[in-house]
């Protein structure tokens, strides 16, 4: 096991000590709503990763060794490992939390069954999306798992809520949308933007931002890229910027050149700036095959954006009626030609970002965990 502690004793930090388990502490949606938390939901945390090692977590994510937390890392590599309940649950013990939060199945598996034999007051689960219940080695698993830990259970949205309800053939869990800092996402320049990007001006830019993996299907983005600078419906001059890092970025860049657009292609890699970096794109767009609810689409409509997704998961209760678009996932004919629609229909940036203000604030968010964590239960906010 790999540690890193800082101080964490400050007149913030006061109030109860909250453990978050997280499977790896690497960029993600679910990995940055913990860190939003830690900022945000006052008492002492902690954050274990069940994979990695602490010092490499760090260097591959910049914002997460300049933040106070400690983290804890755990090696985990790949099977059943019995040995890891045991050595979280030593660690339990020693920290004494009054909250473990787990995050996904994973740490319900590992955190999950530490946090009962280390005998913490209060597990929460967190789901963050539902489809992986479809197998069923995972279903039987999560019945295990909520019969002998017991957790209150939580999900980002009731798609998600509902799904693993009929699927686990249990009762529908709490929901809270992953909140959005707004005051951290709002709109900005698009020149100054771009200026700062090296990025072109007087071109239609899509953007999009996530790990590099099958799932989240950029492959997608980048055929239809090639579709809407060959045809006649428009956005020839359009480019694509994708942010983020993982092991389909160089099957990514070679597509892109292999489809004559290595000059439109942008692949920036991980950036810690993504609310410098949305301003400079015209639409957002998630093109996944499978997803619970994306923070990245809330993320860019904050930031005033138009958001065109695939329809799975909540994404259609994600995305602001007005100006946002749902596609059929794997649909590349479909995809293009919505990006064509959205980038040439001007958007009032107000509209998306109210549409996330009200609904999927950071504030409401973490007043709901809140009262999780004091009382077990919350109203619905979705």
């Amino acid at each position: 096991m790999q540690l890193r502690y800082q101080a964490n004793d400050t007149a913030e930090t006061r109030g109860p000590s909250i453990v978050h388990v997280v499977e790896r502490m690497m960029p993600g949606g679910i990995e940055t709503l913990v860190l939003d938390m830690t900022r945000g939901l006052g008492g002492r945390h902690t954050i274990f990763s069940l994979g990695g090692e602490a010092a490499s977590l760090e260097a591959a994510w910049p914002r997460l060794a300049s933040q106070p937390t400690p983290l804890e890392a755990f090696g985990r590599t790949g099977g059943i490992n019995p040995s890891l309940v045991r050595r979280i649950a030593a660690r339990l013990k020693a920290i004494r939390p009054d909250v473990v939060l787990v995050h996904h199945i994973g740490p319900l598996l590992y955190g999950g069954l530490a946090a009962r034999l280390a005998r913490v007051r209060t597990i929460v689960h967190v789901e963050h999306d539902a489809w992986h219940y479809k197998a069923g080695n995972n279903r039987v698993l999560g019945k295990f798992l909520f019969t002998l830990v017991r957790p209150d259970r939580v999900a980002v949205s009731s798609e998600v809520a509902d799904t693993t309800a009929r699927l686990l053939h249990c009762s529908a869990a709490t929901v809270i949308p992953p909140g959005i800092d707004m005051d951290r996402f709002k709109p900005a320049d698009k020149g100054a933007a771009r200026v700062r990007l090296g990025l072109p001006s007087g071109v239609g830019i899509i953007g999009t931002s996530g790990r590099l993996v099958p799932v989240k299907n950029q492959a997608a983005l980048v055929d239809a890229l090639a579709l809407i600078r060959k045809s006649s419906i428009g956005g020839r001059d359009s480019h694509l910027v994708i942010v983020g890092d993982g092991p389909e970025r160089q099957s990514l860049w070679e597509r892109a050149c292999d489809a004559g657009l290595a000059d439109a292609v942008h692949l920036l890699g991980h950036r810690d700036d993504l609310p410098a970096i949305l301003p400079a794109f015209d639409v957002f767009c998630l093109p996944s095959l499978n997803e619970g609810l994306p923070r990245a689409v809330l993320e860019a409509q904050a930031a005033g954006l138009p958001v065109v997704a695939s329809a799975v998961g909540a994404l259609a209760s994600a995305l602001c009626p007005e100006t946002g678009r749902l596609v059929p996932p794997a649909d590349v004919a479909a995809l293009a030609e919505a990006l064509v629609s959205s980038l040439s229909t001007p958007v009032d940036p107000d509209i998306p970002r109210s549409f996330v203000m009200n609904r999927f604030s950071l504030d409401q968010t973490l007043s709901a965990f809140r009262h999780i964590i004091n009382f077990g239960h919350v109203p619905c906010l979705s």
